[in-house]
């Protein structure tokens, strides 16, 4: 039937079923040729039992089902049009007729296609009768044309109609219209039919005609859609407008200007060469004018420039900048789409009223918005969407410009957009492109100094097992993130002990099982292991003593002697970097090269030791120097010349109960004495190391003080000492600026964690604090993040934890402990996310100046580029969380403190789902929360959840919103 049609009776059905028959009997009763006729019925989502009522009907040939979800009478009017354009190829008419309206007579229809087809129109109007219920009401509403097709009586007419000073009406439901002539009803929240008759008539009365007899429908005064607009305020308020809107045309037409254009907020008309647009009485006020003409000045050309008339008491009136534009024909180019976009997010303006009436292109074929109006408003996510999705739906895959608006009527937005083909990797790349900082950053490079000539070793003995993950990657990602040794090797002493100045059991075991773990981490390249057997060590001690009498591998007070001479002569280097596995080593700049400084020295022929600085009052370099009495050299740390050395053996080294009596340094330096030989010190106090002695090896704060001097930072009661100070103050830096940045985070991948910084380096506004925190992640201190601040550095404050202890614990660190203002705003901004705006701590400032105790504002997730997270801060609990816990967020410190302990404390700890659980009871306290919405603010890049951590966090999520509100009060 959709192939012959000729006319099509389009029926919009709501919940209607008892009506429907009727309807449908009415037209298959017309005397009209049936073959020519089709009846289209378009079901709103109806819940009632329609298809039992019109049992049978609905089977006829002539009768076609559609589907839709179009939540109005006017998407749903619309949709039937671009169905009838779309499906209906031979159709010359489409004639409206409500589910729970009939034709008037059995010839109603073939009259109005008749009227049509002798003229050369696009409209045709009837008359139609009243019925409530079963029984007519009133007189026949008489399509007039003396008065439907004469300007002035025509405004005369609405205007009583609209006031309620006639009983009759426009004959809006009685409506016959071409095919494919583009004429469509406006979106308005009622009487969209009457602004539709209307403007057809005033503009284009010699499209149309008027068929006064016989009456085309019976019309039902009872329908819901009618009642309910009665009862609502617009139903009288939207035609006020319309009666204003009708004299304004006229008087428009009268003036004979050519009329571009009219629309629900005034008309727009041609004269000479200018284009003005009038609005009507109430609608617009030259104040809102004005910060319109403000917000289209910033877009440079992509929303049409306009100045502002002369005031009227008709209505305010804008004259158009002269602009060469052309309408579009067919599709444009994604790029071209594309550029229009970025003009107007750059320009933080978002034009929402999106059809193809309102867009043209200019000379460079470039888009251009010229609907001046309400509809351009100040930039917010959401809107800033809907434009895009409106505009590619319409320009890239051709949509009409109703079709996205009326699915996104009974889906969520999400769903809804995701029907646009091609539409979330268009926007993603939008998104990205509007703001660098979402590409993926360099991971950050520190130029890495090569010495080949190196090797670096470190010792270690039984004793050293708890600590030696920790150490070994506190020396490695302190001197390795900077230099390339030629091996860096673990020293094993398997001696079982007892040891000198002891401080742990041995577990001799454990420490070759940890050794081989952090080789195969790639922390080492080899694990040396002293030999034991007693001829290998005498002949050792022949070849360094040239004595024979003594195989002990320990100097008679108990300290290690062979293990370290045996590693020394398998040194292949010149040069070997030695240190005890226990050394504190700060390295406070990564330009400073310690190693080189350190081989400087041995360009003088007489020095074979160099020492590894300590931390020092002055902050200048020291030339290297010896004392007139000597430096023995440096045993915890320091750099020797193994040639230099070995060709001078044998040394002098006592033998008393059988033991060597001397270590190693102290060897070399009774050989200083005699053979002119010399160990120097000095160098850039920029790297330097601390050695904590063994009875504080248990002191508990030694991972923190392990932490700082790692990131080059020490009190001044530590300078110029060799020895741990533990009574001098160690601490963390505390923070107490206005804003301070929150960076959680574990395993963070580096190019993520550069990203982030770079995100916060590029800010225009900088007087914030920065906290990072890391939480024993597998590089642990190693992650040399403070070599990574630049110019942030002096405002951060580092913690690596030694041991993981969880989010809510390092939140509470960080909010109870480190910030001290209780009026700072705290941002949670995690390590592999990043801001997207170089202004978002200067807008986040703003709001705090203004009061605000919690902010949110909008994310980007580039796996759900589509996704909207609209924030509630009222009853977020009943809510579903209300998406409070949305990035980006902020709250100031006196906030979280007032949260109830056992409110973060859910059953079975809090293993996730930190957001939620910190937020929602802030949400609850706040007395000013803030949702800013002027475009995006965070990057939010995280991979898919795994099902346990789903599943743990649906039990959270239970537990949180079963608890008690908590009162602001």
């Amino acid at each position: 039937m959709a192939e012959t049609a000729g006319t099509v009776v389009a029926i919009a059905l709501h919940n209607q079923g008892a009506e429907l028959p009727q309807a449908i009997l009415s037209v298959l009763e017309q005397d009209i040729a049936s073959e020519t006729v089709a009846i289209l019925v378009l079901d709103d989502e109806s819940t009632d039992d329609w298809r039992e009522c019109a049992a049978g009907l609905l089977d006829h040939p002539h009768v076609a089902i559609a589907h839709g979800c179009c939540g109005s009478a006017a998407h749903t009017r619309n949709a039937l049009l671009d169905l009838v354009d779309e499906t209906f190829p031979q159709a010359r008419w489409v004639a409206r007729l409500d589910a729970d309206d009939r034709l008037a007579t059995k010839s109603s229809l073939r009259n109005m296609v008749e009227a049509g087809d002798r003229g050369v129109v696009d409209f045709v109007l009837g008359s139609n009768y009243l019925r409530q219920g079963s029984e007519m009401i009133g007189s026949l509403n008489r399509a007039d044309p003396e008065v439907l097709l004469d300007r002035e009586r025509l405004t005369s007419f609405v205007s009583a109609f609209c006031a309620g000073e006639t009983e009759h009406e426009l004959p809006s439901c009685n409506l016959l219209l071409r095919v494919r002539s583009r004429i469509r009803y406006p979106l308005t929240r009622s009487a969209e039919d009457h602004w539709l008759v209307a403007g057809l008539l005033m503009f284009n009365a010699d499209r149309g005609c008027v068929v006064s007899e016989p009456a085309y429908a019976v019309y039902s005064i009872g329908g819901q859609a009618t009642r309910h607009n009665r009862a609502d305020s617009a139903w009288s308020h939207t035609r006020m407008r319309l009666s204003s809107a009708v004299r304004l045309w006229r008087d428009v037409l009268q003036s004979g200007n050519r009329v571009l254009g009219w629309g629900n907020e005034g008309v727009v008309w041609k004269e000479a060469q200018e284009i003005h647009k009038r609005f009507y009485p109430g609608v617009m006020t030259e104040d809102q004018l004005v910060t319109i003409k403000q917000l289209t000045e910033k877009t440079h050309g992509s929303i049409i420039p306009f100045s502002i008339c002369p005031s009227s008491p008709d209505g305010p009136v804008i004259s158009m900048a002269k602009i060469a534009l052309t309408e579009m024909s067919g599709l444009l180019a994604p790029e071209t789409l594309r550029a229009f976009l970025v003009a107007v997010y750059d320009a933080e303006v978002v034009p929402s009223n999106i059809k193809r009436d309102n867009i043209r292109l200019n000379e460079r074929g470039a888009l251009v918005y010229i609907d001046i109006g309400q509809d351009i408003h100040p930039l917010s996510v959401s809107r800033f969407l809907d434009c895009a999705a409106r505009l590619y739906a319409i320009t890239i895959l051709g949509w009409s410009d109703f079709e996205l608006a009326r699915r996104r009527t009974w889906r969520t937005a999400l769903e809804g957009l995701s029907t646009l083909d091609g539409f979330a990797e268009f926007y993603r790349s939008l998104i990205v492109g509007l703001h660098p900082v979402c590409s993926p950053s360099e991971q950050p490079h520190t130029m890495l100094f090569q010495h080949d000539d190196v090797t670096l070793l470190i010792k270690s003995c039984p004793q050293d097992e708890a600590v030696l993950t920790a150490q070994v990657k506190h020396i490695g990602g302190g001197l390795c993130s900077n230099a390339k040794f030629a091996r860096r090797i673990l020293l094993i002493d398997p001696y079982p002990g007892p040891y000198l100045r002891q401080y742990a059991a041995g577990d001799l075991k454990r420490l070759l099982e940890t050794a081989d773990e952090l080789k195969s981490e790639g922390w080492l390249d080899d694990v040396w292991v002293a030999p034991t057997a007693s001829e290998e060590v005498a002949e050792l001690y022949q070849r360094w003593f040239g004595i024979t009498e003594t195989c002990h591998s320990h100097t008679v007070e108990g300290a290690p002697l062979f293990s370290q001479l045996w590693a020394f002569e398998r040194i292949d280097t010149r040069f070997v970097l030695q240190m005890d596995i226990d050394v504190l080593v700060g390295l406070a700049d990564a330009k400073h090269d310690v190693v080189c400084d350190m081989k400087t020295p041995f360009g003088t022929q007489t020095v074979w030791c160099v020492g590894f600085n300590i931390p020092k009052t002055a902050s200048e370099f020291r030339a290297y120097k010896s004392t007139e009495g000597g430096f023995a050299p440096e045993i915890r740390m320091g750099m020797l010349d193994m040639p230099r050395i070995l060709t001078r053996r044998p040394f002098e080294n006592p033998v008393q109960l059988e033991r060597p009596v001397r270590m190693w340094h102290r060897v070399l330096e009774h050989a200083q004495q005699h053979n002119g030989m010399q160990s120097v010190r000095g160098g850039d106090p920029r790297s330097f190391y601390v050695h904590p002695r063994n009875e504080n090896k248990d002191w508990s704060k030694l991972a923190m003080v392990r932490d700082l001097i790692g990131q080059g930072i020490y009190p001044s009661e530590q300078t110029e000492k060799w020895d741990l100070d533990i009574s001098a103050q160690w601490k963390y830096q505390s923070r107490s600026e206005d804003i301070i940045f929150l960076l959680l985070g574990r395993n963070t991948q580096p190019e993520q964690l550069a990203r982030c910084i770079h995100s916060l380096a590029m800010q225009t506004w900088q007087e914030f604090g920065i906290i990072v925190i890391e939480d024993a992640g597998d590089r642990g201190a190693a992650m040399p993040v403070h070599n990574w601040l630049g110019g942030l550095r002096a405002r951060t404050t580092i913690i690596r934890r030694p041991e993981r202890v969880g989010y809510i614990a390092n939140f509470q660190l960080a909010v109870r402990d480190i910030c001290t203002r209780s009026d700072s705003l705290i941002v949670v901004l995690d390590q592999d996310d990043a801001l997207m705006r170089d202004d978002v701590a200067w807008r986040l400032w703003h709001a705090w100046r203004e009061g605000a105790d919690l902010i949110n504002a909008p994310m980007f997730r580039p796996d759900k580029p589509l996704a909207l997270y609209p924030v509630c801060h009222s009853q977020p609990r009943r809510r579903g969380g209300g998406n409070v816990w949305a990035h980006l967020r902020g709250f100031r410190k006196a906030l979280f403190e007032r949260i109830p302990e056992q409110a973060l404390t859910p059953p079975g700890g809090v293993d996730c789902l930190s957001d939620y659980l910190t937020m929602v009871p802030m949400a609850e306290l706040a007395e000013k929360p803030v949702a800013l919405e002027d475009g995006y603010y965070y990057l939010h890049d995280r991979g898919a959840y795994s099902p346990d951590r789903k599943q743990r966090e649906a039990e959270l999520k239970l537990w949180l919103f079963t608890q008690m509100e908590l009162s602001g009060a």
